[in-house]
């Protein structure tokens, strides 16, 4: 449509041409009049500028249809502080649709009102129409009741926030004001959630309502809030531990609904927004798998964000990759995005290019709803639409709940500073829960007196509560729920059943066209008279482990091969490509074994193991790597989540993070898992850290991990060129039911012992080699496969025995990294409590450098060798 023969044509052509150009680049860069007025040429140009010669009326009004249904949205009365569409927009959309196509305009009326929905991105024919269909259907008038019932949900959200503004002006709260229909939205879903068959509920959400949330909607005891907004702590019975600030505290509850109790988990996070996303995908997936086959339909995640976050924090797009791949997929989540339409001081075109913040869900063919957060009536109907979106697809829906925020990023900050106009807007808004009001008492539903009498009847409770808090007493209940933990087993294992298994594994099934090398790989499995080598050592842990009914999933880029072809869970038919998992259909097995490829991700897929391994406490959970070295493309789930949880949420886990180390001549990309990283984040016995070097001490730990009464994360520097090193090898009795994980191995003269060599790693068989070809006999080299917690009595009971000799630390890695700046003074103490003569250690290894390891082979090689005869050599 030509824009001079639009109503805009009394206004400067040129002017408006390059809005309109501006418009087409970047929609979200013009004001909302503007953007809704080009919305509307559009929506025109569609429906008419390709008209046919033939067809009449008939054929515009289904042209129109089609533009109204893909591009309405862009028309729609969402924004609260906008006010209603301007009129010369609907009578140039109006002056288009033929004299009586009555359905016409409602079509118009229904997609450019406060509730929406995109359609144009979906692929799936049947599945847009079935959302059309579905958006499109007659809606019942609410009933009095529930409309009555929304009202008290509006005020009791309003007053809940007033009412922490009066008594606690000075704390940060990030309240739900200008949000305050979330909570109308959130229990609309729960009810018709429970309504439809779901049991649980696994919520994840940033600050912004959190403490209305919990309150509210999930009934957490008003008076322990006020209690620990003032200082007590989350977690009495564990006051040690140093707790998070209430905003950030999990919940687990039993919301009532009229169809039945719904099991609700309110997954504590901290403030990295979106870190919490795969999280509460993993832990929805393991009670799905704990359910059985319908936990799919009966589990629901709900994630909430907000508009500046979800369309730019990458973790977003990363996790709804998972919603399809089978290892990870939980039929679907709904997103609520709470858009306050700006992001602490950025505005909405400094913060995004796509004209919707939900541009992501475009890319998965997602039910996508945008609804004005002042219209409850709306918003109920966009729950009711997402969830059976949901259920009836196993596909995710987002809500984009377009609200404002009436104070600043948080109740101290003073959004005037940079936002004077849009504040201005906000000071002259009338909160949803007065409005609403108004109009049910002009209805006749409730009366003026009803609606201050429940108001009164808030704040008494409020007061109440807050004059108790001095006096409650915190019990932990709630969160977080009790968790099973292991029985403290042994980790040996009869060999002949080891025998048994490995016989098992070591056989395809009959008829199966197996490609040809890998016949003399699972020749390798069978325990004859040779030792056993990593990858078999790995099987026969998982195998031992199902057949007493613990179940083992593993999952990471490449894990069913593995990433060195080592490991080959998954035997492929030549033929038909089918794949065959040996420990899926172990004999005598009595629990599950899942094994995954995963997509390209590290953050999404190590936080889902995370949140997997918080709720099923009966099943190993590990995540492993590719190279140790990208692990920290996840750095925020570790550094907040793994290792310190437990001391911010009393939210323990085992899960199993392996991460393959070692330098190896392939270059700074592919040699340090950083274990200096983990070392230092290691305090409070809140993490495990090994480094082992024998197979049976791997197969240990797995089976340690697997039953430990204490359920800590283990972080594993695994292998790579151990994986096939001929030395690299133990014998079958070191499985055995009287063997164990050893913290530490000694390799010692019976004699007189001149230098003691401690290491961690693989540099124990290049020291054992230098060893030998030295004639070094009265040289003891001692490797310490358990870094934290320090293996304090073994290593003081090394010292002891040969307090003359003196100790060098030897490593591969560069002095600035590796083990040797965490460990010196540790070991140094150690010595000097065991009466060694000299307690200062001695160090052979890499110089410091910026970079973790070099990119030639050659000088890799020259620098190990000078660093291994150095361990030989070097004197104080």
């Amino acid at each position: 449509m030509s824009l001079t023969s639009s109503p805009l044509s009394s206004v400067s052509a040129g002017y408006v041409e390059n809005l309109y150009a501006e418009f087409r680049r970047n929609p979200a860069s013009v004001d909302d009049s503007w953007r809704c007025l080009f919305g509307v040429l559009d929506l025109i140009d569609e429906a008419t500028g390709l008209e046919p010669a033939t067809g009449g009326d008939g054929a515009r009004i289904a042209r129109l249809a089609e533009a109204v249904r893909n591009r309405g949205h862009l028309l729609a009365r969402l924004n609260p502080l906008a006010g209603p569409a301007p009129i010369a927009q609907a009578d140039a959309l109006a002056d288009h649709i033929p004299q009586g196509a009555d359905s016409m305009e409602q079509l118009t009326q229904r997609y450019c009102g406060t509730l929406t929905v995109e359609t144009a991105h979906i692929d799936d024919a049947a599945l847009r129409n079935w959302l059309i269909a579905a958006f499109e259907a007659p809606e019942p008038a609410p009933a009095a009741a529930e409309q009555v019932e929304t009202l008290k949900d509006l005020i009791q959200a309003d007053e809940f926030e007033r009412f922490l503004g009066r008594k606690f002006p000075t704390k940060k709260r990030f309240g739900a004001e200008g949000a305050e229909a979330v909570i109308t939205l959130l229990r609309r879903l729960l009810h018709r959630a429970a309504e439809t068959g779901v049991t649980h509920v696994v919520i994840g959400t940033m600050h912004r309502g959190r403490l209305n949330i919990m309150t509210n909607l999930l009934g957490r005891s008003p008076a322990r809030l006020f209690a620990e907004i003032k200082g007590a702590h989350p977690f009495p019975t564990d006051a040690a531990r140093p707790g998070d600030v209430p905003y950030h505290l999990g919940y687990r509850t039993i919301v009532e609904t009229g169809a039945g109790g719904l099991d609700v988990t309110l997954l504590a996070n901290p403030s990295h927004l979106e870190a919490i996303d795969p999280v509460v995908a993993g832990q929805a997936r393991a009670q799905q798998d704990l359910i059985g086959p319908d936990g799919a339909k009966r589990v629901l995640p709900i994630v909430l964000h907000t508009d500046a976050a979800v369309i730019a924090q990458g973790i977003v797009s990363e996790t709804l990759q998972l919603g399809a791949p089978e290892g990870f997929s939980v039929g679907g989540t709904v997103h609520v995005v709470i858009n306050n339409q700006i992001g602490f001081t950025t505005e909405q075109h400094e913060a995004r290019t796509s004209t919707h913040c939900t541009g992501g869900w475009k890319a998965i063919d997602s039910c996508i709803l945008h609804v004005n957060a002042d219209d409850p009536a709306a918003v109920r109907r966009s729950a009711g639409l997402a969830l059976d979106w949901r259920q009836a697809h196993g596909r995710d829906a987002v809500i984009d709940f377009v609200c404002y925020r009436r104070n600043g990023h948080n109740e101290i900050d003073e959004p005037t500073f940079t936002q004077p106009l849009l504040y201005q807007s906000v000071a002259a808004q009338e909160p949803v829960a007065t409005a609403f009001a108004r109009r049910l008492v002009a209805e006749g539903l409730v009366t003026q007196a009803e609606v201050d009498g429940f108001a009164e009847t808030c704040r008494d409770a409020l007061q109440a509560a807050y004059e108790a808090s001095p006096d409650f007493r915190i019990n932990d209940s709630g969160y977080p729920p009790a968790r099973t933990a292991g029985t403290g087993a042994a980790s040996g294992f009869d060999p002949e059943r080891l025998r048994v298994i490995a016989d098992e594994l070591a056989r395809a099934p009959a008829g199966m066209a197996v490609h040809a090398r890998m016949n003399r790989i699972l020749r390798q499995r069978v325990i004859g008279d040779q030792d056993i080598a990593w990858p078999t050592a790995e099987a026969l842990a998982f195998g031992s482990l199902l057949t007493e009914g613990v179940g083992v999933r593993l999952t990471g880029q490449d894990v069913v091969r593995g990433a060195f072809s080592h490991r080959h869970f998954g035997l492929v038919d030549g033929e038909s490509g089918v794949r065959h998992v040996g420990l899926s259909s172990l004999s005598g097995s009595r629990a599950a074994f899942a094994v995954h490829n995963s997509p390209l991700s590290e953050y999404a897929v190590l936080g889902f193991e995370y949140g997997y391994s918080l709720e099923n406490t009966g099943t190993l959970v590990i995540w492993e790597a590719q190279f140790g070295d990208f692990a920290n493309g996840a750095q925020i789930i570790i550094d907040q989540f793994i290792t310190a949880a437990e001391d911010k949420w009393c939210a323990p886990s085992n899960l199993v993070v392996l991460l393959p180390h070692g330098l190896e001549g392939q270059g700074p990309e592919h040699s340090s898992a950083r274990l200096e990283r983990y070392l230092l984040m290691a305090a409070r016995n809140n993490i495990r850290i090994v480094h082992p070097s024998t197979p049976a001490n791997y197969f240990h730990l797995l089976r340690r991990q697997a039953h430990a009464a204490e359920r800590k994360p283990l972080i594993v520097m695994s292998p790579k060129r151990l994986l096939r090193l001929p030395a690299a090898v133990s014998p079958l009795s070191d499985f055995g039911p009287d063997t164990g994980f050893e913290p530490v191995i000694v390799s010692a003269p019976a004699g007189s012992v001149s230098r003691v060599l401690l290491c961690t790693g693989k540099v124990a068989y290049d020291l054992e080699a230098e060893r030998e070809r030295r004639g070094a006999a009265d040289v003891a080299i001692v490797r310490l496969e358990e870094l934290y917690p320090l293996a304090a009595d073994a290593l003081s009971g090394v010292f002891r025995q040969w307090p003359d000799a003196p100790c060098v630390w030897v490593q591969e890695e560069p002095s600035n990294m590796g083990a040797w700046g965490w460990l010196d003074r540790r070991v140094e103490e150690l010595r000097r409590e065991a009466g060694a003569r000299t307690a200062v250690m001695l160090y052979a290894g890499r110089p410091e450098a910026a970079s973790p390891a070099g990119s030639f082979h050659d000088d890799h090689d020259d620098d190990q060798r000078r660093l291994v005869e150095s361990a030989f050599t070097v004197m104080a």
